[in-house]
Order: C-alpha cells, then structure tokens, then sequence
C-alpha cells in the first residue's frame, strides 16, 4: 500500500501545474501531522487516515471530499475493518465519500450502506478481451470468437504460450501463486530464449543493471541480473524494493518482455502488459489440495490486461483450467459479494479502545451508534448481538487495564490511550507485558515482539524445516530464560512459539550486522522478507517503548527505543548515532567505526578529504555528512 501511496503521489503531482498543493503520509502512526493541513490534496495508507482519525488534527474538519480506492478490500480479514471503520466514522460527518472499485460483486449493498449513488460504468482504457488455454487442442480460445494456437511445448501451458508471446514481440505477465515457482520458471523461459538477448536494448538493460547494484543481496543481484539480460524478470515481496523497483521500469519500458508475478502484483502497483497469464488454482496446505481462487481474484489479475499507451485491446488467458466450462465460468461470472470483516474478535477490540481513546464513544450506546453505521451492521442488523459482543471485549479490555467504567461511562486508562496512538493491537501490548522480567535481554525482547498478534499476522514464511533445526536451540534458551518460555501443552501455540523464536533469532542476525545473503541463506527467505520483517518488528518495539514510558518503566522503554533504531537500520549498538545521519546506514557506520570514528564527535574532527577516500564514501556524500554535522552544531 504504501508503494500505491507513492504511485499515486507522483501521478497525482501533475496538479502542481494549476496550482495545488499536494502532500503525502503513510506511517508515523503517533504523529497528528499538522502540517497536512497546508496540502489541498492528501495521499495516505488506510492505516495512516485512520490513524489520523482518532489523533483529530486541527484540519480534520477542513475535509470536504474522501476518495477510497480499492474498495473490495473491505473484503480482507486484515485491512477490511480499517476501510471499514474509517466510512463508518466519515458517515457522521459532512464529507463526500467516494469508493473506486472494479472487482465487486454487491455494489448496490454498499451503496446503500455508503448512502451513495452507485455509478456502474463497463468502460475501461483499453479493451479486455478474456480466454483460456484448451489443453486438448493446444489452443487459446478468446470470448471474442479468435484462436491462438500454441505451437511451443517445452513445459507447462504457462511456459509455452509465455515463450511464444514473447518470440511473437508480445509483452506478457505471468500470474503464479508460488513464489518460488516464479522464479523457476523465469530461468527456464530464458533457455528458450537465447536468440532473443540479441534484440534486447543493451543500453538500456546496462542501465538497469547498473541500478540493480544498488540490492544489498549479492544472490539477488546475480540471480535476477542473469535473466534481465534476456528480458525476463520474476516479481515477489521476497525481492528487495530495489530490486522490485527495477523489474516494474523494466517492464513499464518494455525492456523485460516476461515478468513471472504473483499475485500480490494485482493488488500493488500498476503494472499493465499487452498479454496477462492468470492462474486460477492455488495450493491449500491445509487441505493438502489445489483449490480454486474467487472470481473476484481471477478478475483483479486480468485487469492488469492492456496497455493504454500502447494496445487496441489487453487479453487476459486462464491458462489451468481444467475444463472449458470451468473457465468460462471465471470469463462470464461476476466478482463475489464483498462481506464485512469487522466482526473478528480483534478487530472490535482495536476499534472498541480507539473509539473510547479517541473521544468519540464514552459508553457501550455510543459505541452502538458507531457500529451502526458499518457494513457490519448494515447486513446483520442484530443490536443485541452487537452489543453482547462489544461487552466481551470491553470486559476483555477492562481486565487488561485499559479501559475503566464509573457512572455507567467508559474511560481510556493511560495504558489504554498510547495503545490505541500507537496502532498497536491491545492483545500485543497485553502479551508483551505478561511476564516480563524487569531487565530482559535482547533476545527477549525479539522473541515478545514476534509473538505479538500485529507481527505474526503479516510475518514472512519460514518453513518447518528450519524451525526443526532450531527447535532444540530455543528450548534450551527457554530453560536458561534467555527467551520466554513454550506454552505447557497447546501444540497451536507452541508451534507459533517456535515461529516467534526463528524470527527473533533472524532478527537478531539483522541487529547484529549479519550480511543479508546469509541470512537469505541461513533461513530460507529473500531480502524483502528481511526488510519487511524489520520494518514490522521496528515499529512493534518502538510502540511498545512508548508504552513503557507511560508505565513509568524508563530502562525498558530507553532499551526498545534503541532496539527499534537498531532494527530499522540493522546496526549493533555502537553505531546508534552514526545512523542518525542521513546517508549512513548499516555499511557505512561499520566503515566509519572500523577507521577509528566512532561517534558525531569523531566526525566532525575528521578532514573532509579523509572522509571521501573511505570506502563507500565519495566527495558528494563526504560534503553532505559536514553539512549536516554544521546544522547539529558539531561543526
């Protein structure tokens, strides 16, 4: 989303032209950024509107109009309620609400429920023209009546119509629900493709070559480097933001040819190919099973079909149907209806505190007449089943001492308001506070903070396969007390301890200055998994410093605090205030460190031309770090 965020701005920048002022937010959760107020137009994350919701800036009321984009995603179990709850609370208030959504199959539900005009226009840049790939006579067939047969057979439907797109100067997008599939499948495409490398455009492949340079990841680098020479690429959030960076202008330039995705891709930035290979099977590992993906997801990926600047029409092909009738049944269906997602325990606990924390609900009516303005209400429409359910959790909350009743009111405790600022589900702060030892070590720490709900529910995959090779590591470390110790007997729970501890280890590599190819290495994931771990885990234990200031516990608050720089930069602690500026990240303060610098102090008594023989370094940044050293007032 927050890579949407940044689409958008820079499309959106075009309007500094006529005048408009044109700002962006897209973290920074405790933040009421007054400084928005000054902006004609804002572009944020649901998650930062929402926060701004319940921090009530000065310019809140200046709101007159409030575009959501992607609607459907009401329909996810984890963004949904924030989408959900944001319309809820704008109901209330004079503002136009407008929702853009492609891929939904209830509209006029939520348009009454918007009190809205539902506007249903057919009408796309470029025309969609949808098939599939009918095995049995290794041919494409169109909706529109046209056949492509597929002479190539050197694999799967997905290799051969993909090399035979792209022999044909056809750009294409390949939709495949495995991640490493992806990349299996872009290394063998270029085996076919070996003739081709020679039309690529060499100047501008150098460039994105030279781009690439910038990973961290020697594997990644090597990896994607060796296939973009041929015009093919793969997309995952496994890939580092540069790397995804350089793969979407490679493909927006036309350079790569074959970009094999998955599906994450749809719902993420655009980027739109002549061609759009959609996968409708995806493997269930509860079920041991391939199972069928929504029609709302099939269509999502193939409206990523067709090019505006370029194509009279984009085609979109099923190409693992089992049958023709399975496949029209995606080509002529409709998306299914999106349903609310409120209703989950952890999400009225959220927005039962942020409600109260925020001042808009001082009692369980109150808190009903909010409720009653969401999509959850709209279609259940059952007061007493609401209200038994926003007393359990108020209950839950109150037991947690964040919440306290007197005179039929409800009132935030202190704990209770820096939950709710600091976007923290209460179940994270409660389960971080359990327990915990008045000095825990870092290992400890890391291993609370993965085991928070607002970790686990967006934590990268480590397979079971090197959980089993720590298992008896974290054990012992239980024992000794170095980390928490395994749930008695839920085998749920100890499994989901297990994974808390391999994350926490991983982090721990990150903190401690561990190259990002062995960790790659070391625990089966790719360096966005690291990137995105760390951005998760270095908020967590920031918000949660706050939370133990608030408490009046200054040591652990003072060790999160510094946790939380160390994780965001991946540094040991003697670099801490060599990251502070700008330029200077987890390398360049070990080089600084390593030559003898060790602090702000060092740097400003080092001679500028020593600073730009360092490895790393250079004259521009040399000049950079003094300038900022004089605005600190070290110089």
């Amino acid at each position: 989303m927050r890579a949407l965020a940044s689409e958008k701005y820079a499309e959106f920048k075009v309007l500094e032209k006529l005048g408009l002022s044109i700002g962006i937010s897209t973290g920074d959760f405790e933040s009421p950024a007054e400084h928005l107020g000054a902006f004609d137009l804002v572009i944020a994350t649901y998650e930062r509107f929402d926060s701004i919701l319940r921090l009530k800036p000065r310019w809140l009321n200046k709101i007159k109009c409030v575009v959501i984009d992607e609607l459907h995603n009401i329909n996810d179990p984890d963004r949904g309620p924030i989408v959900e709850m944001i319309i809820a609370r704008l109901l209330s208030r004079n503002i136009q609400l407008v929702g853009l959504s492609a891929t939904i199959g209830n509209p006029h539900i939520l348009a009454k429920w918007m009190k809205a005009e539902l506007v249903d226009l057919p009408w796309r840049p470029v025309k969609l023209i949808e098939g599939f790939y009918d095995k049995a006579r290794g041919t494409i067939v169109f909706k529109d009546g046209r056949t492509d047969k597929i002479t190539y057979r050197i694999g799967s439907s997905a290799l051969n119509i993909a090399v035979q797109s792209v022999l044909n100067n056809v750009q294409v997008l390949v939709f495949i629900h495995n991640r490493r599939r992806t990349e299996e499948y872009a290394e063998r495409v270029v085996e076919y493709l070996g003739l081709y490398k020679h039309l690529v455009n060499r100047d501008k492949v150098s460039l994105l070559l030279e781009e690439l340079r910038n990973s961290p990841s020697r594997i990644e680098r090597e990896k994607l480097g060796k296939l973009i020479v041929h015009g093919v690429a793969y997309h995952h959030a496994g890939l580092s933001s540069i790397a995804r960076r350089v793969v979407e202008r490679g493909f927006r330039d036309r350079v790569i040819r074959v970009v094999f995705a998955t599906p994450t891709l749809a719902a993420g930035v655009n980027l739109p190919a002549k061609r759009v290979l959609v996968s409708i099977k995806r493997y269930d590992p509860g079920s041991g099973r391939y199972r069928n993906i929504p029609v709302f997801e099939y269509k999502q990926m193939a409206g990523r079909a067709g090019r505006p600047q370029y194509d009279q029409v984009g085609e979109a092909i099923i190409y693992d149907a089992q049958s023709s009738r399975e496949a029209w049944k995606y080509i002529n269906g409709f998306p299914e209806p999106v349903s609310s997602k409120l209703g989950s325990e952890r999400s009225l606990r959220i927005y039962v505190l942020a409600l109260i924390a925020s001042h808009d609900a001082y009692s369980v009516e109150s808190l009903i007449k909010i409720f009653k303005n969401t999509l959850y209400y709209e279609v259940m429409r059952d007061t007493s089943f609401l209200r038994n359910n926003i007393h359990r959790v108020i209950l839950e909350l109150v037991e947690w001492g964040m919440l306290k009743t007197g005179r039929g009111e409800l009132h935030v405790t202190d704990l209770g308001r820096i939950t709710a600022i600091t976007y923290l589900d209460p179940l994270s702060v409660h389960r971080y506070l359990y327990n915990v030892p008045s000095k825990p070590g870092i290992l400890y720490y890391l291993h609370k903070i993965a085991y928070t709900p607002d970790y686990t529910k967006s934590r990268p995959y480590i397979s079971d396969r090197v959980l089993e090779e720590y298992e008896d590591e974290a054990l012992i470390l239980a024992e000794e007390g170095v980390i928490p110790g395994p749930p008695s007997s839920d085998a749920y729970e100890y499994y989901q301890w297990l994974q808390s501890y391999v994350h926490a280890r991983m982090l721990h590599d990150w903190i401690n200055e561990v190259n990002e190819d062995t960790i790659i290495e070391r625990y089966g994931i790719g360096p966005g998994d690291i990137y995105s771990a760390r951005d998760t885990a270095a908020w967590i234990a920031g918000a949660l410093s706050h939370v133990e200031r608030v408490l009046g516990n200054s040591d652990r608050a003072l060790d999160l605090e510094k946790l939380s720089i160390r994780l965001e930069h991946g540094i040991k602690e003697d670099a801490l205030e060599l990251v502070k500026l700008e330029g200077v990240g987890r390398i360049r303060a070990r080089v600084l460190i390593s030559h003898g610098i060790k602090n702000l102090e060092d740097l400003a008594h080092t001679p500028i031309h020593v600073l730009e023989k360092l490895p790393g370094f250079g004259s521009k940044l040399a000049r950079s770090i003094k300038e900022q050293l004089r605005e600190l007032g070290y110089i």
